[in-house]
């Protein structure tokens, strides 16, 4: 800051000091505890702010919806996945997991066995599948 000659002779100050000398004499008494005052609002409001921000994206990111959580296994579209590779329909892994590859697999199996094709693995699928593999019980 550019420093400017004070009222007394050999004395420098900057212009800031100049302002708040001015400000100082204009204040009376309490003019510290006006200027704790005015530095602790200054950081309420920045922490504040903060804070709010903080909450907002925590907001925003929240928790994993349903789509992103992993899928659980099962073992009756494990057995399906099982049987549909039996009959050469490649439903990827047998893994229980019912996934793209799985719902592909059963679609086609519907397909050919002259079924409704809605690709959902159901006790009477399984039934079905075990049917046409010879495993009927």
């Amino acid at each position: 800051m550019e420093e400017v000659r004070g009222p007394r002779l050999g004395v420098r100050a900057s212009a800031a000091d100049r302002v708040g000398a001015a400000v100082d004499r204009h204040a009376g008494p309490d003019s510290e505890a006006r200027r704790l005052m005015i530095s602790f609002g200054v950081v309420a409001g920045v922490l504040v702010a903060a804070i709010g921000i903080t909450l907002y994206i925590w907001h925003d990111v929240g928790a994993p919806t349903e789509a992103a959580q992993a899928p659980a296994a099962s073992a009756q579209v494990q057995e399906i996945e099982r049987l549909l590779a039996d009959l050469s329909f490649t439903p990827g892994p047998i893994d229980g997991v019912m996934d793209e590859e799985t719902s592909a697999a059963i679609r086609a199996f519907q397909q050919a066995a002259g079924l409704p094709e809605d690709g959902l693995a159901s006790p009477s699928l399984l039934e079905e599948l075990k049917a046409v593999a010879g495993q009927s019980e």
